[in-house]
């Protein structure tokens, strides 16, 4: 089966094409970018590619397309797929899917009378290292995780973002690590308490919250905090701790070691798993494409997808309210 696709957004869409172009039977034939002034850059590095600046003009390339991959700004992301449905079935989202409550059931409502079949990028489950915890963990012991998304990129929060009016921190940084916690885990949260400030950006035109941190309970009592950092002065790093009963992993810029104790003394073994792995990244969307060939279930699937809006949703609701919320699933 061969796969046609089309990019639609040349920021992290570079990624895609990036990924898609290098699986097998697999071409990009389209690149949409309503930038225009990018236009002649692209044209000049993709010869062959078709570039164009509106996303309807999909409909005129009279081709067989086979996968849209959606990597535009966040508020565009729902009314694309509304409105592409009706030549595509099989679709690569950046997160976050939808930004409202109200797109995300009107999208539920079209993927099941569409059959469509969607695709989140959540590369950090492709990273070796995460592989690794997964792997290790023993949930029957486990705790307590801290994870901290230190982006370390305000300035972007001053782009497009500042002009987007359902913009979050949750939904563009922190979904990350909610979703890698919750892949280590096997289990969603039951509840989200999200506090944070603008200190950062109060006299920016970014008016919302540069930081966030959310504490989040699951069904077995797992504590975890999970926090957004966007102007931290830190390299952008994904800093982990796991806390079990018999052992502790960290990973931060520093060091990467799993700690462990018999009755007198702590054994600390320096790690070395593969981070960031970026090229190993690649691979979630090329698994994806091979899930489309063999017609297996997708992975993540959609309503997971939907339940990780959920918990981004709730915990904007958290921050907006001031109390820990319960979260409501499909």
């Amino acid at each position: 089966m061969k796969i046609k696709s089309i990019v639609i957004g040349f920021g992290v869409g570079a990624k895609h094409i990036e990924a898609l172009n290098s699986t097998v039977n697999t071409k990009v034939i389209g690149i949409c970018e309503k930038d225009e002034t990018k236009h002649k850059h692209l044209k000049k590095k993709f010869k062959e590619i078709k570039i164009f600046s509106n996303f309807k003009d999909i409909l005129h390339l009279k081709k067989n397309i086979n996968l849209i991959s959606i990597a535009s700004y966040d508020s565009d992301h729902f009314k694309q797929i509304k409105f592409l449905s009706n030549i595509c079935k099989n679709f690569i989202v950046e997160k976050p899917i939808v930004t409202t409550p109200g797109e995300l059931k009107e999208l539920r409502k079209i993927v099941k009378k569409k059959k469509l079949k969607i695709f989140s990028n959540l590369v950090l489950r492709e990273v070796r290292m995460f592989k690794f915890l997964k792997k290790n963990i023993n949930k029957k012991y486990l705790y307590n995780i801290e994870a901290d998304y230190l982006w370390g990129r305000l300035y972007k929060l001053f782009e497009w973002r500042s002009k987007e009016k359902n913009y979050s921190l949750t939904q563009g940084a922190s979904i990350h690590m909610i979703d890698i916690v919750n892949w280590l885990v096997d289990e969603l949260p039951i509840s989200i308490f999200t506090k944070g400030n603008k200190i950062l950006t109060k006299n920016s035109i970014f008016k919302k919250e540069s930081f966030l941190t959310h504490l989040l309970e699951y069904k077995n009592g797992l504590i975890v905090k999970i926090s957004s950092n966007s102007g931290s002065v830190h390299p952008h790093f994904h800093d982990i701790k796991i806390f079990q009963k018999d052992k502790t992993f960290i990973s931060n810029l520093n060091n990467q070691v799993l700690i462990k104790k018999n009755k007198k003394n702590y054994k600390i073994k320096k790690m070395n798993l593969p981070y960031p792995d970026k090229e190993n990244r690649k691979k979630l969307i090329k698994s994806f494409i091979n899930m489309l060939r063999n017609k297996k279930s997708i992975n993540p699937s959609f309503d997971y997808l939907c339940n990780l809006m959920q918990i981004c949703f709730t915990a904007d609701q958290s921050l907006k309210k001031k109390k820990e919320m319960k979260i409501n699933y499909f």
